[in-house]
């Protein structure tokens, strides 16, 4: 076939994608034939050998071929049917058996030789094959080589994806490489047409390991990209975002506590942006409980007093009113008007906070992220506060800037990253860390136990209830029917017998925005006192008084995670305690544990939790189908990650033949953005 296709033409171009095809493969973020050769296979089945059905082995898949010697179906109870195939090769007599494909009995004939794929038991003596790959020894479905196998939706299967796959990589001219020659000399890349076509089709482990290679650097070195074209974007368009250099002092100094080194630090770094001409665009860093939001505050007084506006962003209308009671108690004795703003108020509300943001009598403006939407118009807004779920591209970037001047912008993560990966992902921003904790803030402690030991959980929970305190019990899932795992139901039921006196509420994912915020309402308000809750309370409401958090099945979650849930204790000068049960004898999950019970700084444990995962296997990687938006995985191969970086400064400085319009195309899709799962 000639190339008549782009990487940027709609998949509609392929020969069998119509408009109902063309529908599932967008729900599947496949839109373009660049996002079609860029959806890689999940696995692959290698079905390059024949062996002799005697060598297949019990834990792996295995190609084997022989003659058909009887058939024979079988109904089952409930309408189902069994159809048992008995076969020979020249090593040993095995059996393929069928449930619920009562046609095989027409379709397959005896004498006839089959090639089959699949993973074999041993039953009564006998080799056995259940449900297998079938297909007469020379057909067209008698597939040789290395074969992909896809993440597929109803409507689209392995098959229409393999060949509409052939289809791109016949009729799309892959031969023009935007990676400058020198750049792709030095590090030994193959093209773009063999790299597609052994990462779907490999000829071999060789070829499918370079084009492994050029893949994951060609998307570092676009994301890399990315991310310096964006920040060049955003310091060249912007206006004066300078702030007056206004004394933060009498601020500080009514402080009812003194400011960690880290706390000084930070400010100092945002007050240097904020007398800049340059927008501000930086990310302050620091574990849970480190004091960020009065760093944030110290930014807002600076912008006050200069008679500009701030705004700050939570991710849920419970959070936006804790903030907003916060700062109205931090702020307003020194004459700075602060207004909440959240879905739900009254119409009459609305309007009076709307025309109080219009008209500059409000300085701060707290709530949710539709504080930045069209219809709300600022005097003068200067800086803007938000958390990792609300980073800001070009485009919101864009959004601000029609507010009426450049904007500065100040991200406060709560989740510690390791320092190469940060400053890999966040490349766009500057960095501020806090590692110190405020005064009178205690260690959590943290305890390993396992199903023996479970019970000095619930009487640390009991004593911790009795002193008037608040308990979190968490659970991996909703509902379980792993009998090795607990589910929040089961948990839920369990405690209310369990503690027959208290006030136990439940909260997972199923609940409706409004059941969740009253619920978390209800918990700081002591209305509840053990909350039996899933991960969503993994980032929510600060609550002083929990001191004691249970982790059934701590196994199921990851370092990190398990640190963030840590999270939710400890914010107060309370003694704080947290649980780790683990059912598990693994390894890795009792090195999890070992990890949590000696440290508490967060940014230790993410750098643990990134060197014991490892880079892995880039299938791995690829198990969303597009890796495009899986930035994080491939960041793990930190040698390809640095040439990357390398490069990207380079091309920066002199593009030396690289194409930057297809960084461009990247750029446009919003992907320069999609980095939020990292945290």
């Amino acid at each position: 076939m000639s190339d008549t296709l782009s990487l940027y033409d709609e998949v509609t171009g392929i020969k069998g994608i119509g408009g109902r095809k063309k529908q599932i493969l967008g729900s599947m973020g496949i839109r373009t034939v660049e996002d079609l050769l860029s959806y890689f296979p999940v696995r692959y089945r290698d079905r390059r050998t024949l062996i002799p059905a005697a060598r297949a082995s019990e834990d792996r898949d295995s190609l084997i071929c022989g003659e058909l010697i009887r058939i024979q179906l079988r109904p089952l109870s409930g309408h189902r049917t069994i159809t048992e195939c008995v076969m020979r090769d020249e090593s040993a007599v095995f059996s393929a058996v069928f449930f619920n494909m009562p046609y095989l009995k027409k379709n397959l004939h005896t004498g006839m030789k089959y090639v089959m794929f699949g993973r074999m038991k041993i039953r009564n003596g006998m080799r056995v094959w259940t449900n297998p790959e079938m297909a007469p020894l020379g057909s067209e479905r008698d597939a040789r080589g290395i074969i992909p196998v896809y993440r597929t939706s109803p409507g689209i299967s392995t098959a229409n994806l393999t060949k509409w796959i052939r289809t791109a990589l016949d009729c799309t001219d892959l031969s023009a490489d935007w990676i400058g020659s020198s750049i792709s000399s030095e590090r030994r890349l193959c093209g773009r047409k063999f790299a597609y076509s052994n990462i779907h089709f490999p000829e071999s482990e060789q070829h499918y390991k370079a084009a492994r290679y050029r893949l994951i650097y060609e998307q570092l070195l676009t994301y890399q990209l990315a991310i310096r074209m964006s920040r060049q974007d955003i310091e060249s368009s912007a206006d004066d975002a300078s702030v007056p250099d206004k004394d933060t002092g009498p601020f500080i100094s009514a402080l009812p506590f003194t400011l960690t080194e880290g706390q000084i630090s930070c400010i100092r770094d945002i007050e240097q942006d904020l007398v800049s001409p340059r927008p501000m665009n930086r990310l302050i860093q620091g574990d849970v409980g480190c004091g960020k939001t009065v760093v944030a505050e110290t930014a807002i007084y600076k912008c006050a007093v200069s008679g500009m506006q701030s705004a700050m962003m939570a991710p849920t209308e419970i959070l936006a009113r804790q903030h907003y009671e916060r700062l109205k108690n931090d702020l307003e004795p020194f004459g700075i008007r602060v207004s909440l703003l959240i879905s739900g108020m009254k119409a009459a509300d609305r309007r009076e906070v709307l025309s109080d943001i219009a008209s500059g009598r409000t300085d701060v403006t707290v709530g949710t992220h539709a504080i930045i939407q069209e219809d709300v118009e600022f005097s003068d807004l200067a800086l803007v506060i938000t958390d990792e779920q609300h980073r800001f591209g070009v485009n919101q970037r864009k959004t601000l800037a029609r507010k009426g001047r450049g904007v500065n912008v100040l991200v406060m993560s709560a989740t510690p990253i390791p320092r190469t990966l940060a400053a890999t992902v966040f490349g766009d921003m500057d960095f501020s860390i806090i590692r110190s904790r405020p005064e009178g803030r205690r260690e959590i402690i943290t305890r390993a136990l396992d199903k023996s030991s479970r019970e000095r959980a619930y009487r640390t929970v009991r004593d911790e209830l009795a002193a008037g305190n608040l308990a979190y019990i968490i659970a991996p899932s909703i509902d379980s029917e792993d009998d090795d795992m607990s589910s929040v139901m089961q948990l839920y039921n369990e405690i209310r017998e369990r503690f027959p006196g208290e006030r136990p509420a439940l909260l997972h994912g199923r609940l409706s925005k409004e059941e969740k915020e009253a619920i978390m309402a209800d918990f700081h308000a002591h209305r509840v006192n053990i909350l039996v809750a899933t991960v969503v309370i993994e980032v929510g409401i600060d609550v002083p008084d929990a001191t004691v958090m249970v982790i059934e099945n701590s196994e199921r979650f990851g370092l990190a995670q398990l640190h963030q849930l840590r999270g939710r204790v400890g914010r107060s000068d309370k003694q704080s305690y947290c649980c780790l049960i683990n059912y598990s004898r693994s390894e890795s999950a009792i090195e999890r544990a070992r990890v949590m019970v000696e440290t508490g700084d967060g940014f230790e444990i993410s750098e643990a939790d990134y060197r014991m995962r490892g880079p892995g296997d880039i299938m791995g990687t690829m198990q969303s189908g597009n890796y495009r938006r899986d930035i994080l995985a491939l960041c793990r191969y930190t040698d390809i990650l640095e040439a990357a970086m390398t490069d990207a400064d380079r091309i920066m400085n002199s593009p030396e033949g690289t194409d930057l319009r297809h960084v461009r195309e990247y750029m446009k899709s919003g992907a320069e953005t999609d980095n939020s799962d990292i945290l």
